[in-house]
């Protein structure tokens, strides 16, 4: 049962990011990416981590992409020109897609061996907050640090751009 859900959640984050890829709206992008966060924290909810899963949905689907809306919202690029129409896709997926990942993240929560469909017992202490905190103050600490600095200065890069709306070419 967890390898069934575990490529319906798989395709459904692929589903999610190609969404995200050929949307014309920004925002709409930010949300299909939204999408596709909470589909991998329905993998990790299936590898029986379920503190990454809630630090991807707190963290990625929650903190980054309200600060990408905010950006994207700030900047208020140009109106492309197809932007406002809508893609010809039936309205069946929108409705269905979102129930269910739910449905694959509560399965994936309700597990109770303890085991993969992917390779057999986890590890003690796979995905507990002491194993995460080990490696991003050990072993990925430099990495942790300049993802930080990168998103330190996309905000200020971000208020620089926006704060003199004066002189954009599209206003």
């Amino acid at each position: 049962m967890e390898g069934i859900l575990f490529w319906v959640c798989g395709l459904l984050m692929v589903f999610g990011g190609l969404m995200m890829v050929v949307q014309r709206s920004a925002v709409v992008s930010a949300v299909w990416l939204v999408f596709a966060f909470v589909c991998a924290a329905g993998i990790f909810a299936l590898l029986a981590a379920p503190f990454l899963a809630i630090m991807q949905i707190l963290v990625y689907a929650g903190a980054i992409m309200v600060l990408f809306l905010f950006v994207i919202m700030m900047l208020q690029g140009p109106v492309l020109e197809g932007e406002r129409k809508w893609l010809s896709l039936p309205l069946w997926p929108a409705v269905a897609i979102p129930p269910m990942a739910v449905v694959v993240m509560v399965a994936g929560y309700l597990k109770k061996d303890g085991t993969t469909p992917l390779g057999g017992p986890v590890p003690e202490g796979f995905g507990s907050p002491h194993h995460v905190a080990e490696l991003l103050l050990g072993k990925y600490l430099l990495a942790f640090e300049l993802i930080s600095i990168v998103l330190l200065v996309a905000i200020i890069g971000a208020l620089a751009v926006g704060k003199d709306e004066r002189k954009l070419p599209w206003k």
